[in-house]
């Protein structure tokens, strides 16, 4: 029988749960949903209305421990033509935005068959990633919403819409949520379900009701509890977040030693340097003196 998970929480960042909830065929109106509220977020994206789902979620397929690092949704609005790539990530790392770069491209390019040079047929691509660890530092970067485009960098016009990514950055959100610096909109309130483990045997808190998607999300979630097979998948997935952060540790310790390391190894280099400095300059205070001393001794000399 399957291990029942915990008090029925769920984390929704699982890719299990993740996609399981916004990635099947006749369940597509959270997915909708959730895709136009980041549209919406600064108002420079485009709404969506009939979203198909390219790589449905299949609870028949096998999830093997070794195969749960990718599990992107990729979908394409009928309307407007665009293609969407969806993902939840739980462990980014240094170069995530290089890999989520990498697979909106590939999904351009993708859109003509090999030899083929119609390049007005192709659509746009937008690429969205919720993030539960933060990838984006230093100066200007607090914000929890990130949205690139392609623009000029002097007039700062676009050349065109054709490959969009958008970072939702969860940490940086709840830090946000804490502060009370958030202005509740759609995003906001998917961002704060999406970021805490749900368990959809309570209800749901009063500024998440009026959404009705994310209303309907925590009943599906009843379904999902009481699923033994989804329930195994969703523990094996768990415990390879499990050896991905524990391995994401250990890279981020023996570089955090390295560097430390390194800089001792500075410090000591540039003691070293100053210590040899001060040996040569004491040696040079020492001639001096002996000359002096010669100098006043010759001088003594002379007067007998």
């Amino acid at each position: 029988m399957a291990q029942k998970i915990k008090n029925t929480e769920i984390n929704i960042y699982n890719d299990i749960a993740f996609k399981w909830i916004f990635a099947r065929e006749k369940e597509s109106r959270p997915l909708t949903k959730l895709l136009n509220a980041v549209m919406a977020h600064d108002g420079l994206g485009p709404g969506f209305s009939k979203i198909e789902i390219k790589n449905p979620y299949d609870i028949s397929q096998p999830c093997s421990i070794q195969k749960q690092g990718i599990l992107d949704i990729r979908a394409k609005d009928k309307i407007t033509g665009i293609w969407i790539n969806l993902e939840m990530e739980a462990s980014a790392f240094t170069y995530y935005p290089n890999r989520s770069l990498y697979y909106l491209t590939g999904m351009y390019r993708d859109q003509l068959p090999k030899g083929k040079d119609n390049y007005f047929q192709l659509r746009p691509c937008f690429g969205i990633h919720l993030l539960t660890s933060d990838i984006f530092f230093g100066d200007h970067c607090d914000d929890w919403f990130h949205h690139f485009g392609m623009l000029n960098h002097k007039t700062y016009k676009q050349l065109n819409n054709h490959l969009e990514l958008y970072y939702i950055e969860l940490s940086k959100f709840k830090k946000a949520v804490k502060s009370n610096t958030i202005k509740w909109g759609e995003l906001e309130q998917w961002s704060d379900y999406i970021s805490r483990p749900q368990d959809p045997s309570m209800p749901l808190p009063e500024y998440l009701k009026s959404n009705a998607e994310i209303k309907e999300v925590h009943e599906m979630l009843q379904t999902f509890t009481r699923n033994d097979q989804l329930q195994e998948q969703y523990r094996l997935h768990e415990e390879w977040l499990r050896v991905q952060r524990t391995e994401e540790y250990a890279r981020q310790k023996l570089q955090d030693d390295y560097v430390l390391a390194m800089r001792m190894k500075e410090q000591a280099e540039k003691e070293k340097e100053q210590a040899e400095k001060e040996k040569f300059q004491a040696f040079l205070l020492i001639q001096e003196k002996e000359q002096e001393i010669i100098r006043l001794k010759q001088m003594l000399e002379s007067k007998e």
